[in-house]
């Protein structure tokens, strides 16, 4: 394989603004020309960089691995984004859990929500909401996922003389039968 950053086209210890900004304008370049090899090499290229992986022994370059100081997750978030859940699952999977903060239980739930796994979603974006109370992002998603637990339906409190219930309903077809057959019609056919 090539230099990682001859690929994307960025110097050596180029920051991470630097190889997002070059991966992103290369990929909407190649997807738009529909090569796809070559777009397999600039996601090769990028996970080299971002993720620290060497892709051969004697490939010729120094790479400083993946850090995640300061908890940037904008390159969890971009994979995210691309619908790469794999590989942003490798990347939260691989951050100590000493250093797992709000955001990446959201970010961890975001995946898992993605993936259908909602019950882990909901424990996750609870987790977030919990050490971030304030954040309303955090919230947003808990309440959201409760509901696409819960089948997303609405229960509201009636009185008891608004609305209608079933059997209100069953009344209703019932006289309504009765009054038709009084003119001849028959509104429930009977056997």
């Amino acid at each position: 394989m090539r230099n990682p950053y001859d690929v994307l086209g960025v110097p050596q210890g180029a920051t991470s603004e630097q190889v997002n900004a070059a991966y992103k304008e290369l990929l909407r370049k190649y997807t738009d020309a529909g090569q796809q090899n070559k777009i397999d090499e600039i996601n090769s290229a990028y996970d080299t960089i971002i993720m620290g992986t060497p892709s051969g022994s004697n490939s010729g370059y120094s790479y400083s691995g993946y850090s995640y100081g300061a908890a940037d997750y904008s390159d969890i978030r971009a994979k995210i984004n691309a619908n790469r859940l794999d590989d942003a699952q490798i990347l939260l999977d691989g951050m100590p859990e000493n250093s797992r903060d709000a955001q990446w239980y959201y970010l961890k739930g975001t995946v898992q929500q993605k993936r259908g796994w909602l019950e882990e979603a909901a424990k996750n974006f609870a987790t977030a909401s919990n050490l971030d109370p304030s954040n309303n992002t955090y919230k947003m998603a808990y309440n959201k996922i409760n509901n696409a637990r819960s089948g997303g339906y609405r229960t509201e409190r009636r009185s008891e003389k608004s609305g209608c219930s079933g059997c209100d309903i069953c009344s209703g077809l019932i006289c309504a039968d009765c009054c038709c057959e009084c003119f001849g019609g028959d509104l429930i056919p009977c056997c």
